[in-house]
Protein backbone atom coordinates (compact mmCIF):
# COMPACT_ATOMS: atom_id res chain seq x y z
CA UNK A 1 0.00 0.00 0.00
CA UNK A 2 0.91 3.68 -0.60
CA UNK A 3 0.08 7.16 0.58
CA UNK A 4 -1.71 7.67 -3.00
CA UNK A 5 -4.40 5.13 -2.26
CA UNK A 6 -6.00 6.94 0.21
CA UNK A 7 -6.25 10.09 -2.11
CA UNK A 8 -7.13 8.11 -4.89
CA UNK A 9 -10.14 6.56 -2.90
CA UNK A 10 -11.22 9.98 -1.24
CA UNK A 11 -11.62 11.43 -4.83
CA UNK A 12 -13.89 8.61 -6.37
CA UNK A 13 -15.83 8.41 -3.18
CA UNK A 14 -16.31 12.45 -2.66
CA UNK A 15 -16.24 13.62 -6.14
CA UNK A 16 -17.45 10.70 -8.67
CA UNK A 17 -19.62 8.51 -5.94
CA UNK A 18 -20.97 11.79 -4.16
CA UNK A 19 -20.66 10.05 -0.50
CA UNK A 20 -20.55 12.24 2.13
CA UNK A 21 -18.07 10.67 5.45
CA UNK A 22 -16.08 7.95 5.07
CA UNK A 23 -14.88 6.85 2.20
CA UNK A 24 -16.58 3.21 1.49
CA UNK A 25 -14.27 2.56 -1.65
CA UNK A 26 -11.37 0.40 -0.67
CA UNK A 27 -7.82 -0.51 -2.56
CA UNK A 28 -9.77 -3.46 -4.20
CA UNK A 29 -12.87 -2.06 -4.67
CA UNK A 30 -13.90 -2.50 -9.03
CA UNK A 31 -13.47 0.87 -10.58
CA UNK A 32 -13.87 -0.03 -14.13
CA UNK A 33 -16.96 -1.92 -14.25
CA UNK A 34 -18.36 -1.30 -10.98
CA UNK A 35 -18.02 2.51 -9.45
CA UNK A 36 -16.55 4.14 -12.17
CA UNK A 37 -18.45 4.67 -15.79
CA UNK A 38 -16.48 6.21 -18.63
CA UNK A 39 -16.93 9.85 -17.34
CA UNK A 40 -16.07 8.74 -13.93
CA UNK A 41 -12.69 6.79 -15.21
CA UNK A 42 -11.86 10.46 -17.48
CA UNK A 43 -12.85 12.19 -14.06
CA UNK A 44 -10.21 10.23 -12.11
CA UNK A 45 -7.65 10.01 -15.15
CA UNK A 46 -7.70 14.02 -15.34
CA UNK A 47 -7.74 14.34 -11.01
CA UNK A 48 -4.62 11.96 -10.90
CA UNK A 49 -2.68 13.58 -13.88
CA UNK A 50 -2.87 16.57 -12.20
CA UNK A 51 -2.28 15.81 -8.47
CA UNK A 52 0.48 13.80 -9.17
CA UNK A 53 1.86 15.39 -12.06
CA UNK A 54 2.06 12.35 -14.40
CA UNK A 55 1.19 12.49 -17.86
CA UNK A 56 -1.03 9.10 -19.32
CA UNK A 57 -0.36 8.45 -22.88
CA UNK A 58 -3.82 6.52 -24.35
CA UNK A 59 -1.94 3.15 -23.88
CA UNK A 60 -2.33 3.23 -20.25
CA UNK A 61 -5.78 4.38 -20.01
CA UNK A 62 -6.91 0.41 -20.08
CA UNK A 63 -9.34 -1.50 -17.80
CA UNK A 64 -6.68 -3.46 -16.33
CA UNK A 65 -4.99 -0.31 -15.10
CA UNK A 66 -7.77 1.35 -13.75
CA UNK A 67 -9.23 -2.09 -12.41
CA UNK A 68 -9.00 -1.18 -8.95
CA UNK A 69 -7.27 1.14 -6.54
CA UNK A 70 -4.38 -0.90 -6.16
CA UNK A 71 -3.94 -0.93 -9.87
CA UNK A 72 -3.88 2.53 -10.28
CA UNK A 73 -1.22 2.87 -7.67
CA UNK A 74 0.81 -0.16 -9.60
CA UNK A 75 0.07 2.52 -12.53
CA UNK A 76 1.54 5.24 -10.71
CA UNK A 77 4.44 3.40 -9.69
CA UNK A 78 4.89 2.57 -13.40
CA UNK A 79 5.07 5.95 -14.33
CA UNK A 80 7.06 7.23 -11.33
CA UNK A 81 4.60 9.60 -9.91
CA UNK A 82 3.26 9.10 -6.67
CA UNK A 83 4.40 7.94 -3.21
CA UNK A 84 4.14 4.18 -4.31
CA UNK A 85 6.61 1.54 -2.76
CA UNK A 86 8.67 -0.06 -5.29
CA UNK A 87 7.88 -3.21 -4.34
CA UNK A 88 4.23 -2.57 -6.04
CA UNK A 89 5.53 -2.00 -9.21
CA UNK A 90 6.24 -6.03 -9.48
CA UNK A 91 3.31 -7.45 -7.61
CA UNK A 92 0.81 -9.57 -9.97
CA UNK A 93 -2.98 -8.22 -10.13
CA UNK A 94 -5.52 -9.80 -7.77
CA UNK A 95 -6.97 -12.27 -10.09
CA UNK A 96 -4.23 -12.03 -12.38
CA UNK A 97 -2.71 -15.76 -13.94
CA UNK A 98 0.80 -16.42 -13.21
CA UNK A 99 3.20 -16.24 -16.28
CA UNK A 100 0.34 -13.96 -18.07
Amino acid sequence: MSDDGPVIRDFISKEIMLEEGPSSVTESTRLVGGVLDSLGLMQLVSFIQEEFGVTFEETDVTPENFQTVETVERLLARKGAGRVDEAMVNRPSAGASPGG
